[in-house]
Protein backbone atom coordinates (compact mmCIF):
# COMPACT_ATOMS: atom_id res chain seq x y z
CA UNK A 1 0.00 0.00 0.00
CA UNK A 2 1.34 3.41 -0.99
CA UNK A 3 1.06 6.12 1.62
CA UNK A 4 -1.10 9.05 0.61
CA UNK A 5 0.16 12.62 0.48
CA UNK A 6 -1.75 13.47 3.64
CA UNK A 7 0.12 10.85 5.56
CA UNK A 8 3.50 12.00 4.29
CA UNK A 9 2.98 15.52 5.70
CA UNK A 10 3.97 15.42 9.28
CA UNK A 11 3.07 18.00 11.84
CA UNK A 12 6.13 19.91 12.95
CA UNK A 13 6.10 21.51 16.39
CA UNK A 14 7.10 25.15 16.86
CA UNK A 15 5.88 28.68 16.39
CA UNK A 16 5.24 30.69 13.27
CA UNK A 17 6.93 34.00 12.68
CA UNK A 18 3.66 35.86 13.25
CA UNK A 19 3.20 34.21 16.64
CA UNK A 20 6.73 35.08 17.71
CA UNK A 21 6.42 38.71 16.58
CA UNK A 22 3.08 39.18 18.33
CA UNK A 23 4.53 37.71 21.54
CA UNK A 24 7.52 40.08 21.33
CA UNK A 25 5.23 43.10 20.83
CA UNK A 26 3.03 42.16 23.80
CA UNK A 27 6.08 41.55 25.99
CA UNK A 28 7.60 44.89 24.95
CA UNK A 29 4.42 46.77 25.84
CA UNK A 30 4.27 45.07 29.24
CA UNK A 31 7.92 45.88 29.98
CA UNK A 32 7.43 49.50 28.95
CA UNK A 33 4.50 49.81 31.35
CA UNK A 34 6.55 48.31 34.19
CA UNK A 35 9.51 50.61 33.54
CA UNK A 36 7.26 53.66 33.41
CA UNK A 37 5.69 52.72 36.73
CA UNK A 38 9.12 52.17 38.28
CA UNK A 39 10.33 55.60 37.12
CA UNK A 40 7.21 57.26 38.56
CA UNK A 41 7.75 55.46 41.88
CA UNK A 42 11.40 56.52 41.95
CA UNK A 43 10.49 60.17 41.28
CA UNK A 44 7.84 60.08 43.99
CA UNK A 45 10.27 58.56 46.48
CA UNK A 46 12.92 61.20 45.67
CA UNK A 47 10.36 63.98 46.15
CA UNK A 48 9.44 62.53 49.56
CA UNK A 49 13.11 62.44 50.57
CA UNK A 50 13.59 66.10 49.55
CA UNK A 51 10.45 67.15 51.42
CA UNK A 52 11.67 65.35 54.53
CA UNK A 53 15.06 67.07 54.30
CA UNK A 54 13.36 70.47 53.88
CA UNK A 55 11.03 69.81 56.81
CA UNK A 56 13.89 68.79 59.11
CA UNK A 57 15.99 71.81 58.10
CA UNK A 58 13.06 74.18 58.73
CA UNK A 59 12.33 72.59 62.10
CA UNK A 60 15.99 72.84 63.07
CA UNK A 61 16.06 76.52 62.11
CA UNK A 62 12.96 77.23 64.23
CA UNK A 63 14.34 75.33 67.20
CA UNK A 64 17.53 77.39 66.89
CA UNK A 65 15.48 80.59 67.03
CA UNK A 66 13.46 79.30 70.01
CA UNK A 67 16.67 78.65 71.95
CA UNK A 68 17.82 82.29 71.65
CA UNK A 69 17.17 85.07 74.09
CA UNK A 70 13.95 86.99 73.38
CA UNK A 71 15.75 90.19 72.34
CA UNK A 72 18.03 88.22 69.98
CA UNK A 73 15.36 86.55 67.80
CA UNK A 74 16.20 87.81 64.32
CA UNK A 75 16.01 86.29 60.88
CA UNK A 76 19.30 84.78 59.72
CA UNK A 77 20.53 85.28 56.17
CA UNK A 78 19.30 82.99 53.41
CA UNK A 79 21.17 79.71 53.34
CA UNK A 80 21.47 76.61 51.21
CA UNK A 81 20.96 73.02 52.29
CA UNK A 82 23.68 70.68 50.97
CA UNK A 83 21.38 67.62 50.88
CA UNK A 84 18.94 69.26 48.46
CA UNK A 85 19.57 69.83 44.73
CA UNK A 86 21.75 72.78 43.76
CA UNK A 87 19.85 76.05 43.62
CA UNK A 88 17.90 75.50 46.84
CA UNK A 89 17.27 78.37 49.24
CA UNK A 90 16.13 78.45 52.86
CA UNK A 91 14.77 81.85 53.86
CA UNK A 92 13.59 82.85 57.33
CA UNK A 93 11.37 85.81 58.20
CA UNK A 94 10.69 86.97 61.74
CA UNK A 95 8.04 89.61 62.33
CA UNK A 96 5.83 90.84 65.12
CA UNK A 97 2.55 88.99 65.27
CA UNK A 98 0.10 90.72 62.91
CA UNK A 99 -2.32 91.89 65.60
CA UNK A 100 -1.12 95.02 67.34
CA UNK A 101 -2.39 93.89 70.74
CA UNK A 102 0.22 91.14 71.12
CA UNK A 103 3.69 92.59 71.71
CA UNK A 104 5.21 89.35 73.03
CA UNK A 105 4.67 87.22 69.93
CA UNK A 106 6.79 86.71 66.85
CA UNK A 107 5.53 85.03 63.69
CA UNK A 108 8.39 82.99 62.23
CA UNK A 109 8.19 81.65 58.67
CA UNK A 110 10.79 79.32 57.20
CA UNK A 111 10.51 78.66 53.47
CA UNK A 112 12.68 76.10 51.70
CA UNK A 113 12.61 76.01 47.88
CA UNK A 114 14.46 73.68 45.53
CA UNK A 115 14.38 72.94 41.79
CA UNK A 116 12.73 69.75 40.66
CA UNK A 117 12.66 69.08 36.94
CA UNK A 118 11.02 72.06 35.24
CA UNK A 119 9.26 73.17 38.44
CA UNK A 120 10.22 74.56 41.82
CA UNK A 121 9.07 72.81 44.97
CA UNK A 122 8.75 74.49 48.34
CA UNK A 123 8.14 73.66 51.98
CA UNK A 124 6.84 76.39 54.28
CA UNK A 125 6.82 76.15 58.06
CA UNK A 126 5.20 78.82 60.24
CA UNK A 127 5.12 79.06 64.01
CA UNK A 128 4.73 81.54 66.81
CA UNK A 129 7.42 82.25 69.37
CA UNK A 130 6.39 83.92 72.58
CA UNK A 131 8.27 85.65 75.36
CA UNK A 132 8.03 83.77 78.63
CA UNK A 133 7.17 85.93 81.60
Amino acid sequence: MVPSRARKRRWRGGFTLVEVLSAVVILSIALLAILTAMQAARDSQQRAVYMNIAMNAAQSQIEGLRSRQWYNITAPANTSIPSLPAGNVMSVTVQKYPTGSEDKLYLVTVRVTWPEGNATRQWTYETLITKYS
